[in-house]
């Protein structure tokens, strides 16, 4: 087989938003969390101003810093892409690489034969898709050896904010013809 099935690829802001994500944090989750964030720097403001005998400095150093964390939380975020460790698009399954740089590891649907539960040692609950060995070549070996978790035979991804029951089954549900 002379055709390269794994691939690195680096997805775009756009791709991410359409993409389909089986575990990581979504964009609707980072929206939550930013506003929730929102919600509790309005509480905290309302509180110190309302507060007797409290300085003018203090008020403003409060305000200061709860816009900071503001600021610097919503430029780390993320809240248009969220941060994903495993999606599909266009066929394609894909498990994060680099997160920083939307680099994600990305074998063809018909490549994976099951998706199941795993751990990665010692207590990281992950999602484990096992592959098609016989039709993976040396350099698609060698790019699945450039995964966070590289193995010869399977794509590992975290289960992050979701079980990783729900999440095999969701990917069964998009892929039918996984195996448990």
């Amino acid at each position: 087989m002379s055709e390269n099935q794994v691939s690195v690829k680096t997805f775009s802001k756009e791709e991410l938003k359409h993409a389909v994500i089986f575990s990581g944090i979504s964009p609707k989750a980072m929206r939550r969390v930013f506003a929730a964030w929102c919600v509790f720097c309005v509480v905290v403001a309302i509180i110190v101003v309302m507060a007797p005998d409290l300085s003018q400095v203090f008020q403003l150093t409060v305000f200061g810093v709860l816009i900071a964390f503001s600021v610097a939380m919503f430029a780390q975020s993320r809240i248009a892409e969220g941060w994903p460790a495993m999606l599909s698009c266009e066929d394609q399954i894909c498990v994060v690489r680099d997160p920083q740089m939307r680099e994600f590891v990305c074998v063809p649907s018909s490549l994976v034969t099951a998706a199941e539960p795993t751990l990665i040692k010692p207590n990281k609950k992950a999602i484990a898709l096992k592959l098609n060995t016989e039709r993976l070549t040396a350099t698609d070996l060698d790019t699945l050896n450039q995964a966070v978790w590289p193995r010869d035979d399977r794509l590992l991804a975290l289960a992050q904010f979701i079980s990783r029951d729900k999440a095999c089954t969701r990917l069964r549900k998009s892929f039918p013809h996984l195996a448990s």
